[in-house]
């Protein structure tokens, strides 16, 4: 919104109006056929003052009419609308009627027939994209009623076995393997005739193939001499009486399971150490990284002033870097049990960077001629 304020013009109020909605041609039209020369003169004068643009103005000598409109134009179509005033009619009988004497019929055709057009395509887009929603529905309507018809339950799910077409098995087999079989595996193989007997009575009312019936007829008979006889496993497991877990109130008790102990967990011992013991455990250490030091240290300055200052003896090695750098960087084996003493900011000097060293060091013996092994 403009905040510029308000001036009376007529000329530039009507084209300031007009400019968004006509074309330029009827503007010209109307403004040369309305106003006068002096007011298209003293209006385009104000507009190109007004925008601190007077030195701009181009002169019309010889009937200026129409150019000075068309410069009124292009100047507010090329200026920012937030800095073009708002100009106002003062007197509302100066303000051009617009008619058909005005305006282009031939492009107001244009414009209706690429309307109709433009509605053309979307009406078209529409009807194929309400005909893709129609298939993609159907089509989702289908995957579900597959869905349901798959996942009902079948006869085959007491014994994979059974379904995998081990109930079509001869007769004569199961008569050799029964009688070459042990006690125990006797007793084996009537348990799980009984547990293959009632999934093969279901089975018969689908099909009535006589493998079928007369493995049941073999398991149904098996089934009553391991009675007689050995009692099955899972007779024994049944017997053990269950220990009711409820207490008074008829609340189950939950207990968590216990997890397992790894089996192969490491194991630290507990016995005395020292240098008058055989054994003696390998000290941890941990890699201390020390950088940009000048150019001139060397590894034992290194080691003594860690001697002097944390009163250890420690392993220093140089860090060689792959570009030319002006500093030297160094890896230091620190026991982890004083690692937080030379970790403190008060133990280097101003400007050394130190941290944990990440990544490996430089392996020298792969470069080197391998050793004899003895066997």
């Amino acid at each position: 919104m403009s905040t510029q304020p308000l001036i009376a013009n007529e000329l530039l109020a009507f084209i300031q109006h007009a400019i968004d909605t006509m074309d330029e041609v009827s503007i010209l039209q109307i403004c040369k056929s309305n106003f006068k020369e002096e007011d298209i003169s003293s209006g385009k004068k104000l507009l190109f003052q007004c925008l601190g643009k007077l030195d701009e103005m181009p002169a019309r000598r010889r009937d200026g009419t129409e150019k000075s409109v068309q410069d009124i134009i292009t100047l507010l179509k090329v200026t920012d609308p937030d800095d073009v005033p708002a100009f106002v009619a003062k007197d509302l009988h100066k303000l051009p009627p617009v008619t058909f004497d005005h305006v282009d019929v031939t492009r107001l055709l244009k414009d209706i027939i690429s309307l109709k057009t433009s509605l053309a395509e979307v009406q078209s887009k529409l009807m194929s994209s309400e005909n893709t929603i129609g298939e993609l529905r159907a089509e989702l309507l289908a995957l579900r009623n597959t869905v349901v018809v798959s996942g009902s339950p079948t006869l085959c799910t007491d014994d994979a076995n059974i379904c995998r077409g081990a109930a079509n098995a001869s007769v004569s087999s199961f008569e050799s393997a029964k009688a070459q079989a042990s006690p125990r595996a006797g007793a084996a193989v009537s348990h799980s005739a009984e547990r293959l007997a009632s999934p093969a009575q279901a089975t018969t009312r689908v099909s009535t193939s006589t493998p079928k019936r007369a493995y049941a007829a073999i398991a149904a008979k098996g089934g009553k001499q391991t009675q007689q006889g050995e009692k099955p496993h899972a007779d024994l497991h049944q017997e053990v009486p269950k220990k009711n877990q409820n207490d008074k109130e008829g609340f189950t008790l939950v207990e968590r399971r216990k997890k397992r102990k790894p089996t192969c967990r490491n194991q630290c011992g507990t016995a005395l150490t020292g240098h008058n013991h055989l054994l003696r455990p390998a000290v941890p250490a941990t890699l201390l990284y020390v950088s940009r030091l000048h150019d001139s240290t060397k590894v034992e300055e290194i080691v003594e002033f860690i001697k002097i200052k944390a009163k250890l003896h420690l392993k220093v090695e140089q860090l060689h870097s792959q570009h030319r750098v002006d500093f030297k960087s160094f890896v230091v084996r620190v026991p982890t049990e004083h690692l937080s003493t030379l970790m403190k900011e008060e133990f280097w000097p101003r400007g050394v960077v130190y941290r944990r060293f990440r990544g490996r060091l430089p392996d020298t013996a792969r470069h080197t001629t391998p050793s004899l092994r003895v066997t």
